[in-house]
């Protein structure tokens, strides 16, 4: 089997494992992409800007900004074509759909069998954006197989014309190796938020709740770890009177991510993950990756019912989930955790064995094979 993977923006080692699989079930295999962000310039690998030097971190700010990438459009277009031709494959994997939505209107590219995988900004507050709807129409033309992570983005997909029929789910695998069970000591005090300091990790909700649990338990600390623009945040937790109980670190300078989360999760005692749909429509349309890490390390959580909460908590088994928005709510589930740490502890082992079972790359590899496989078969 050949299979060409596309992106817009491309960082190696980033989250995707889809190439690597690819390499390592004997497929021929090639990626094409308009940015190479960061990494070295590797065989099979085709770009028309290489953006040296950039950190993985950094690329996030980077797809948060995705709708301002269209400058290398043509280009782009021009290497896909080139490519497709060279390579010849017999699938297609469009990675986010404003990658698919920069190529809808090139029939004879879109001829090839393809999958296309929407990740959280696509899916949210890209399709508010008129030119970038648009695209996602023309493109659900072609059939494709349309991999989403949530119900609530199969049903936008759905909505943008994709078939029923084609919408696939696939949790994107971990790096679960890295995180050991950590647990719950004998207290739940210290509480973390590893996030972006952008509005729609819910930042501001997380404060008045902290402010509100506060109250009750002086003694307790918050960690908001996490990077970009603080000043913000910084200002508010002032404003609040909560410089005292309330630290804020950016972890770019912590060094490799999972060594550095992990440190941070040894010394706290549960995670918050409070997301919101931001103003402009961006919300996470999958999964908090850093609140299932966590979970592998084996944390009890607390989530908003943004889209994907659901894939990896129950509310009530493996941690608990509010409504978005609400800080009184919030601050509620904090007091049912600190008054019950033996629960705690308990939604920690649940957490780590699902996500360990269900974020696990043998999950992902099976899903995005019988993906491919259904492709060629159809073809």
């Amino acid at each position: 089997m050949r299979v060409l993977h596309l992106w817009d923006n491309y960082a190696p080692g980033l989250f995707d494992q889809s190439l690597a699989i690819c390499r390592e079930e004997g497929f021929d295999t090639a990626l094409a992409c308009l940015n190479l962000i960061g990494g070295d310039q590797q065989s099979g690998i085709r770009f028309v800007r290489h953006l040296g030097g950039t950190s993985g971190q950094g690329l996030a700010e980077r797809f948060r900004n995705r709708l301002r990438r269209f400058t290398g459009e043509p280009a782009f277009r021009r290497l896909v074509r080139a490519e497709t031709a060279h390579f010849r494959p017999d699938v297609i994997h469009v990675h986010y759909g404003t990658t698919g939505a920069l190529l809808a209107d090139d029939r004879n590219l879109l001829a090839t069998p393809f999958v296309v995988s929407f990740y959280g900004f696509d899916i949210s507050q890209g399709v508010r954006d008129p030119r970038i709807g648009s695209a996602y129409r023309r493109m659900m033309k072609h059939r494709p197989l349309v991999h989403v992570l949530c119900d609530e983005a199969a049903k936008r997909a759905i909505e943008l014309g994709a078939d029923p029929d084609r919408v696939v789910d696939a949790n994107l695998p971990l790096p679960i190796e890295r995180y050991p069970y950590v647990g719950v000591r004998d207290a739940i005090s210290r509480w973390l938020m590893p996030a972006r300091f952008v509005e729609k990790k819910g930042h501001d909700v997380l404060l008045d709740a902290f402010a509100r649990h506060l109250q009750r338990y002086p003694d307790h600390r918050l960690t908001c770890w996490g990077y970009g623009d603080s000043r913000q945040l910084r200002e508010r937790v002032r404003s609040l009177c909560l410089d005292q109980s309330v630290s804020i670190i950016n972890n770019e300078l912590e060094g490799p991510f999972d060594d550095a989360y992990l440190a941070q999760l040894r010394d706290h005692d549960a995670v918050l993950a409070p997301s919101v749909r931001a103003a402009r429509g961006d919300d996470e349309g999958g999964p908090a990756l850093t609140a299932v890490l966590a979970q592998v390390a084996g944390k009890p959580v607390i989530l908003s019912d943004f889209p994907g909460s659901e894939r990896s908590v129950s509310d009530g088994v493996e941690g608990y989930i509010v409504p978005q928005g609400d800080a009184e709510a919030l601050a509620s589930a904090m007091g049912m955790l600190t008054t019950d740490p033996e629960l705690g502890a308990e939604m920690g082992k649940r957490g780590r064995a699902r996500a360990m079972r269900e974020f696990s790359r043998d999950a992902y590899r099976g899903a995005l094979l019988g993906w491919y496989r259904r492709l060629t078969d159809e073809a």
